[in-house]
């Protein structure tokens, strides 16, 4: 039986992004992987807060 996670909007955009970037390793995003990382230090701050 799987369970289900509930996410937040911006942790499922984040998994949604992190996706697209690994398949567009051929013809590579820098723009989408600055919005990652943006994203991912945006989550992070809110936890340390």
């Amino acid at each position: 039986m799987k369970k289900r996670i509930i996410l937040t909007e911006k942790e499922r955009t984040l998994i949604e992004c992190l996706r697209n970037l690994k398949k567009s390793r051929h013809n590579y995003s820098t723009a989408l992987e600055i919005y990652v990382r943006d994203l991912f230090d945006i989550m992070i701050d809110e936890i340390k807060n």
